[in-house]
C-alpha cells in the first residue's frame, strides 16, 4: 500500500512538473554500441515473427515503448516494404527522469531524430482509438509487482483491458507481436489470450545473433 501511494505522488508530480534537461544526446561510445545492437536486435526480431506483404501504407504502433531506444530498428524494418508509413509509439510515464536528469522523452526525441512519420505519444493506450496494421509490445507488465516496482500507481494495472483494448484496435488481417520476459509470464500472457478468445501463434524463445538477455523472452503472433 504503501509503494503504491508513493507511486501516485510521484507520477503526480512528474506529470504536472514535466522536468527535464532539453536536447539530449547519447556521446558516450560503449552506450551507442548497444544501443546500435538493439536496435539490430529489433529487426531481427521483428523480420522472424511478422510475415508482411509489400504494401503502399501501413500504420504501426509500439505499446509502452519508454525511451524507445529502439526504434531505428522497427523503423528500418517497416521500411523494407512500406513505401510510406507511420510509426507511433505510446507511453505513459514520459517524464519519468533519468539520473543525468534528462526525462524518456528527451531521450526518445535523440533516438527518434530523422526519422520520418514518427511520433512519441504520451499517454494510456486506452485513449488512442485509431486503428493500426502492425501493433508491437515488448515486456508488457501481466504480474502487478514488476508494474509497482517500475513506479507506476496501482490503477494503471489492468493487463486483460489493455490486452482487450490493443486487439480491438487491430485492422482487419493486422499483426500483434507480443514479446514477454520468462516463462512464468508467458504462462501468466498465454491464459489472459485464452480467457479472452483471441487466437494466437505461440513462437516459443525468442532467439537473435545480437543480443541475448539474462531471461528467456517469449512470442506471442497475433492475427485478425
Amino acid at each position: 500500500m504503501f509503494e503504491d501511494i508513493k507511486n501516485n505522488i510521484d507520477f503526480f508530480i512528474r506529470s504536472k512538473t514535466a522536468f527535464s534537461r532539453k536536447n539530449y544526446e547519447e556521446k558516450d561510445e560503449n552506450a551507442l554500441n548497444y544501443n546500435f545492437l538493439e536496435n539490430l536486435y529489433t529487426f531481427d526480431v521483428l523480420s522472424a515473427y511478422f510475415n508482411p506483404s509489400p504494401r503502399n501504407c501501413a500504420s504501426v504502433l509500439d505499446i509502452g515503448c519508454k525511451n524507445w531506444s529502439y526504434v531505428k530498428g522497427e523503423y528500418n524494418f517497416f521500411k523494407t516494404f512500406c513505401s510510406e508509413f507511420v510509426l507511433e509509439g505510446v507511453e505513459i510515464d514520459v517524464h519519468r527522469l533519468y539520473k543525468n536528469f534528462y526525462s524518456r522523452y528527451e531521450y526518445a526525441k535523440f533516438y527518434m531524430k530523422g526519422l520520418k512519420n514518427t511520433n512519441y505519444i504520451e499517454g494510456n493506450l486506452l485513449d488512442i482509438e485509431r486503428d493500426y496494421d502492425f501493433i508491437i509490445w515488448f515486456l508488457p507488465f501481466v504480474t502487478q509487482n514488476p508494474h509497482i516496482y517500475w513506479g507506476l500507481p496501482k490503477k494503471f494495472f489492468m493487463p486483460e483491458k489493455l490486452l482487450q483494448h490493443a486487439y480491438s484496435l487491430l485492422k482487419k488481417q493486422g499483426q500483434l507481436l507480443i514479446v514477454n520476459q520468462g516463462k512464468d509470464e508467458a504462462d501468466i500472457q498465454k491464459q489472459m489470450l485464452d480467457k479472452l478468445n483471441i487466437k494466437y501463434e505461440e513462437k516459443g524463445i525468442v532467439k537473435s545473433e545480437f543480443l541475448q538477455y539474462k531471461n528467456d523472452r517469449y512470442a506471442f503472433l497475433i492475427e485478425k
